[in-house]
């Protein structure tokens, strides 16, 4: 999101035994506040010099509203003049198939290729419970490596509540390991993209 403002606002989650909340922490304090350790799925996410990080203040483990909508991957809006944050997780399911027909039929879908392999596929993507109107939406293909290797953008006039949407891709699975294909919406024009939905193409 490209609104400062969102990444200082904060949410609040109790904590059981807070006894001694305000002393010094070993991962060091914020603005008197000690910090904590946030883990999301088994793994560390780190805070970069500057940004708001995750800190104890009267009991509670305080962090960005940011870090919620990245791991829930749902979508944050800002209203400044309302001081009200709302977030909105679309329902967003994927999944591929080498073999498509005309009418866009399923023949073959597929969740693993060989390395090397260089395949004529399919992308389809249902949404469903997106409340909120959008400027776009994108899927995109990235490697192991992280390097986006193919991406479709579409726009969308109005709100829509679900769809259904179906996109042909050709892809060279060069390198073993995940090739992740993201799902990422557009809120408005001023907004960047955020990934709502994953989903893991195994290249052996």
């Amino acid at each position: 999101m490209k609104v400062p403002r969102l990444l200082t606002l904060v949410l609040s989650l109790s904590l059981f035994g807070t006894a001694g909340a305000y002393a010094s922490s070993m991962w060091g304090d914020f603005e008197g506040f000690p910090k904590v350790k946030l883990m999301i799925n088994n793994a560390e996410k780190p805070f970069k010099d500057g940004e708001t990080p995750a800190f104890v203040a009267k009991g509670s483990a305080v962090f960005p509203v940011r870090v919620l909508s990245e791991s829930l991957q749902a979508l944050v809006k800002w209203d400044d003049a309302a001081k009200t944050v709302s977030i909105t997780k679309p329902n967003v399911h994927m999944f591929v198939a080498k073999k498509v027909n005309d009418d866009y039929s399923i023949k073959q879908p597929f969740g693993g290729v060989k390395k090397g392999d260089r395949l004529d596929f399919a992308v389809f993507a249902q949404v469903d419970s997106l409340t909120t109107p959008i400027s776009s939406f994108k899927i995109s293909i990235h490697a192991p490596n992280g390097e986006q290797v193919a991406v479709h953008e579409k726009a969308v006039n109005g709100q829509k509540e679900s769809f259904w949407y179906p996109w042909p891709f050709n892809v060279t699975f060069a390198e073993s390991g995940n090739y992740i294909v993201k799902f990422s919406i557009k809120p408005d024009e001023r907004s960047d993209y955020t990934v709502v939905s994953e989903k893991v193409i195994a290249s052996e």
